[in-house]
């Protein structure tokens, strides 16, 4: 399908009036998280003027944009109206143009980028095409194995807080040793989880209350505070383990890559 099919009700689609913003992740984060995490969090992905010429130059009027799924496949994000340029920021707000195709159109597109993420109607619509639509807005990945599993903070609480359920049944029906690994030392800290709702239960204690009542933790906590652990921490999976497990066996493992890993005398493991 092409761009002007699915998106047919919007007029002078033209190189004077409209860009493309498809937006790749940066230092400053991913733009997917941000579109599935808030509007005023993705609207944000849209006010950068650019450095020596800016990225959306007069009297381009409006932004039609998308985020990153993968590769070079874009999900729409929606269309933005530039209300105001004197600033350092664009000054920006949403239109009521397709805002039902938010989170559920994705672009492939095929011309050549490198580094640039604005681009011309006439480009993108030469050398794009739409390759799905989906029946409700992305909320999120999919699930991706266990042994995929290394994730931030941020996008594991995505994946939580917006109730995924593929990623809850797969990690709340198996026991197991995880790691913590603090991306700017360094540093690991091992765990277990076993009882209700396994992993899954075990990681929602560091989504929503950060240190997960670990003691090595709590006073990385107190020293760093909360956004030192969301802004540095990820989290992966060692060894699964099933649920039928008794827990002493299951603590005996933890132990075993405590030691393996040395989390005891070069991490945040105090016992």
């Amino acid at each position: 399908m092409t761009i002007q099919q699915i998106f047919n009700e919007i007029e002078n689609l033209n190189d004077q009036n409209y860009r493309f913003h498809l937006a790749k992740p940066s230092p400053d984060g991913a733009p997917l998280d941000s579109l599935i995490s808030s509007k005023e969090s993705w609207l944000g992905w849209q006010l950068y003027k650019g450095g020596s010429k800016e990225r959306f130059p007069n009297p381009v009027k409006y932004i039609f944009s998308f985020a990153q799924l993968s590769g070079n496949e874009f999900l729409f994000g929606g269309i933005f109206e530039i209300l105001d340029r004197s600033g350092e920021e664009y000054k920006v707000k949403y239109t009521d143009k397709h805002n039902d195709l938010i989170g559920r159109v994705v672009l492939k597109y095929t011309g050549k980028s490198g580094r640039s993420t604005v681009f011309t109607p006439s480009r993108v619509l030469e050398n794009s095409e739409i390759i799905e639509i989906y029946r409700v807005p992305y909320k999120g990945e999919k699930f991706c194995g266990i042994e995929n599993i290394n994730h931030t903070y941020h996008r594991l609480k995505l994946i939580y807080d917006n109730n995924l359920e593929d990623w809850k049944t797969a990690l709340s029906n198996v026991n197991g040793i995880y790691l913590l690994t603090d991306t700017k030392t360094g540093k690991h800290y091992v765990g277990s989880a076993y009882g209700v709702d396994g992993i899954y239960g075990r990681w929602s204690n560091y989504i929503y209350g950060i240190d997960g009542g670990n003691i090595g933790l709590i006073n990385l906590r107190k020293e760093k505070g909360e956004d030192y652990f969301r802004e540095n921490f990820k989290f992966c999976i060692l060894e699964t383990l099933g649920i039928g497990v008794e827990e002493k066996n299951i603590i005996e493992k933890e132990t075993l890559w405590k030691e393996k890993l040395l989390t005891k005398e070069f991490g945040y493991n105090e016992n």
